[in-house]
């Protein structure tokens, strides 16, 4: 079998599949990240790769724990295909909102509120595998130990513990 074909790539999951091979449904916790359409194309350094974030894409922006960071790079962010973020994302609705001094930083560089509605399956590897997100131009080693998650398109991306419990509900037992 060449290296090729044991690249984990988007493909149709179904539930069945998914939880056969020990992934688990996370329910999405409800909170605001900030987002801004890509206007030329950008290199975004994650922690074992590096994402392209193409014309027309969205980049999501982390603001913390509101404390205002020097440049807007130096916030957590990653990028989203347009398409998939309308279908996950949607705009911030919290009435009483008033934004802290990091939104109010990333709003004057044109980033706007939103939050992630959809869930994710998700399984904490057991072994390091390649995967290749919709993002990144080339596959990856994901060291073992990260979460694989598999979104909403069957588009696989990982990522650390940490982001992953701030980010979604994590069922008992896992």
């Amino acid at each position: 079998m060449s290296q090729t074909a044991r690249v984990l790539r988007q493909r149709h999951w179904t539930e069945d599949e998914l939880q056969k091979a020990g992934f688990h449904w996370f329910a999405p916790r409800k909170r605001l990240i900030m987002a801004q359409l890509v206007k030329v194309p950008t290199n975004i350094d994650a922690s074992i790769e590096t994402l392209l974030a193409e014309q027309g894409d969205i980049i999501c922006y982390d603001p913390g724990d509101g404390t205002r960071l020097d440049e807007i790079d130096d916030y957590d962010h990653w990028p989203v295909q347009s398409e998939l973020f309308r279908k996950t994302y949607r705009p911030w609705d919290e009435p009483d909102w008033r934004p802290n001094p990091a939104q109010e930083f990333l709003m004057l560089h044109r980033c706007r509120p939103y939050f992630k509605w959809q869930g994710v399956w998700a399984l904490r590897l057991p072994i390091s595998i390649y995967v290749q997100s919709l993002e990144s131009p080339e596959p990856v080693v994901v060291p073992r130990g990260r979460w694989l998650c598999i979104g909403t398109e069957g588009e696989p991306y990982h990522m650390n513990d940490e982001s992953l419990r701030a980010r979604y509900l994590v069922p008992a037992g896992v």
